[in-house]
């Protein structure tokens, strides 16, 4: 191993020297045991102070045993307590708040280890039965065990989902120091903790577990519970969480040696000092992933770097570093408050080397045993998408078949967008061309001239592609077809040069006939107008297209909302929408022959970085589909 510094766990990592001078401070005289002393109680200020008036602030002793008192608070036998597909009381505590509290863990389905909303409120339906146990709790991970963060939003939407249920919320917050760092707030706010937490007036989470073994300590969690709201009924007031804590076997004889740390903790914002020193050495060390070509399975937002390798290397790496396998086939790669500028490059050294080995073994140019299982499977499931499954719509009941009205046709502008009128396309004489000579002449074209083209022209190929002729009732009928007038696609247009429009990126509202502005696109000083990079979002677009920008005069992103085609095709929907894409792209190609113009298809993009970069939550609406238009 390389020395005794390894990038395995946070848990791994040495106390801050702070922490032990805090310890050897408490380590003075005799003092009443079990919380009943003067360090204990101006800690418990100090850590409620943190989270606002009326926090109950309980220290405990361990990770596990926080998160089972504070289920336990509020949860009880045959209860159900809804959390995340991967999170740590479901995956990683030997099955403590089943075995201790008699609660039943239901998996929720996420993306990126975030719990869906959607998934969520499918989940509650499938409980609202007598024959179900009662949802109690929402359990969500702040981060994620991935290392990912919810917004304000994201962290409101839930509470505000879960409260309308009759759950309480549980935030386990092992890491939400790194959380809080990441999001540039309090450890209060990215725990959406009480009332208004997100300053839109939502009720925020009921306890939250505010850890600290992670972070610097030796050991020790803090509990937190949300003051109780005037007029909440009897039979949702707090139990005797006093007691509770005894009964949980977490109440600490000393202690004011957990009391001490966390009012060093706190002081002077330490938290934050040892969660900003672990995120950026995990950020530095994904860049340096990023330069050897090497992507994060998750996006790194606070400390933690998962990712895939060849075995061969991986077990090179694991001679010389202590680290952990994860879900996937992954490996997890955990920077700590301690980890230095060193540890990251020496880390970095180690992986050039075993990459190097692997390379010069002929592994690179060859597909390891696991690779190619996993290759044929998803050769397998893509196969099998391409078959029909229409034979097995009536096993299920669709949303149609239950009297759910359909969802709309159409996204709605982007709250205060500016809306930029299109011109009439049927009012100009563009595209006269006849359909024999475009056929003759269409092909694929990928070069470009730096020239603009007009707001007509984008006109006619945003009608051609993605048009509304009329709306009937619930029905909007297209200039392109669509499995059962579904239309589950939408257009989003990266407009860098268009004659009378500001640069930036649109949502085509086709029933409207106007474009919507997203986000606009500054022209980056001293760039060169006639190249790539000369407008402020051009390179976080073209890393979502994965390279393929193509210097264009605008960009077609086509994007899927499923639902709209699942309302009625449940199990069909996918094959479905995928058509309907191909039929779309093909009359933008139509369209840019009959105007001497040029596109070319993309489906080879980046999902997670185009996702981002066009402000989608890659669940509810996604990419499916992208084209790059310009003069030839």
């Amino acid at each position: 191993m390389a020395g005794d510094r390894w990038f395995a766990s946070d848990n791994n990592a040495t106390i801050h020297p702070r922490i032990m001078d805090a310890l050897v401070r408490a380590n003075r005289g005799h003092a009443v045991g079990y919380g009943d002393d003067p360090d204990t109680a101006r800690a418990e200020a100090t850590v409620a102070a943190a989270f606002g008036a009326g926090a109950t602030v309980r220290f405990v002793l361990n990770g596990t045993g926080a998160n089972v008192y504070a289920l336990g608070c509020f949860a009880g036998q045959g209860d159900a307590v809804m959390c995340s597909d991967c999170a740590h009381i479901l995956v990683d505590e030997t099955g403590a708040p089943t075995a201790t509290l008699g609660v039943q863990l239901v998996p929720v389905e996420t993306r990126d280890g975030k719990v869906q909303p959607r998934a969520l409120v499918e989940a509650l339906r499938d409980h609202d039965d007598v024959h179900k146990p009662r949802p109690a709790l929402l359990s969500l991970s702040q981060p994620t065990e991935v290392g990912t963060v919810y917004s304000l939003d994201e962290l409101a939407a839930l509470c505000r989902l879960a409260h309308e249920a009759g759950m309480a919320v549980h935030i386990d917050g092992a890491r939400l120091s790194n959380a809080a760092v990441a999001l540039g707030t309090g450890p209060a706010e990215a725990a959406m903790f009480a009332s208004d937490a997100n300053g839109k007036g939502d009720r925020g989470a009921d306890v939250v577990c505010f850890g600290g073994t992670k972070n610097g300590l030796m050991f020790g969690e803090a509990v937190v519970f949300a003051p109780r709201e005037t007029g909440v009924a009897e039979g949702n007031a707090y139990p005797d969480t006093a007691r509770l804590r005894k009964t949980r076997l977490q109440l600490a004889s000393k202690m004011r040696f957990i009391a001490a740390q966390f009012e060093e903790y706190m002081s002077g914002d330490l938290w934050r000092e040892c969660a900003k020193l672990a995120n950026d050495s995990a950020a530095r060390l994904a860049a340096g992933l990023e330069q050897r070509g090497i992507t994060p399975v998750y996006p790194v937002q606070t400390n933690g770097v998962f990712l895939r390798l060849p075995s061969p290397v991986v077990e090179q790496m694991r001679q010389k570093r202590f680290f952990y396998d994860w879900e996937g086939g992954a490996v997890r790669w955990m920077a700590s408050w301690d980890t230095s500028d060193d540890d990251v490059e020496g880390l970095l050294s180690d992986l050039d080397e075993a990459l190097a080995g692997y390379a010069a073994a002929g592994g690179a140019d060859a597909d390891l045993p696991e690779l190619l299982h996993e290759k044929e499977t998803n050769i397998i499931a893509g196969r099998e998408l391409l078959r029909s499954n229409w034979h097995t719509l009536d096993r299920y009941k669709s949303d149609e078949d239950r009297g759910l009205p359909p969802p709309p046709f159409t996204r709605p502008a982007p709250d205060g967008a500016a809306a930029v009128a299109l011109p009439d396309p049927v009012a100009t004489d563009l595209g006269g061309k006849s359909f024999r000579d475009i056929t003759a002449t269409r092909r694929s074209r990928r070069k470009y001239k730096p020239e603009p083209i007009s707001l007509e022209e984008l006109s006619f190929l945003l009608w051609s592609c993605a048009g509304v002729k009329t709306v009937r009732g619930v029905n909007a009928f297209r200039t392109v077809p669509s499995g059962g007038c579904r239309h589950p696609l939408d257009l989003l247009v990266y407009a860098r040069r268009v004659e009378g429009l500001q640069p930036g990126l649109y949502r085509f509202m086709a029933v409207d006939r106007s474009l919507a502005l997203v986000k606009p696109a500054a022209i980056v000083p001293g760039a060169d107008p006639a190249k790539n990079g000369f407008l402020e979002l051009d390179a976080e677009m073209d890393a979502g297209l994965a390279g393929q920008l193509w210097n264009c005069a605008a960009m077609f992103v086509w994007t899927a909302v499923p639902y709209r085609t699942e309302w009625r095709y449940t199990v069909a929907a996918a094959k479905t929408i995928l058509l309907d894409a191909g039929h779309a792209c093909q009359a933008l190609y139509g369209a840019c022959e009959a105007q001497g113009l040029g596109t070319c298809a993309q489906a080879a993009y980046n999902q997670e970085k185009l996702d981002r970069a066009l402000g989608l939550d890659g669940t509810d609406e996604f990419a499916v589909y992208a084209a790059p238009v310009g003069r030839v």
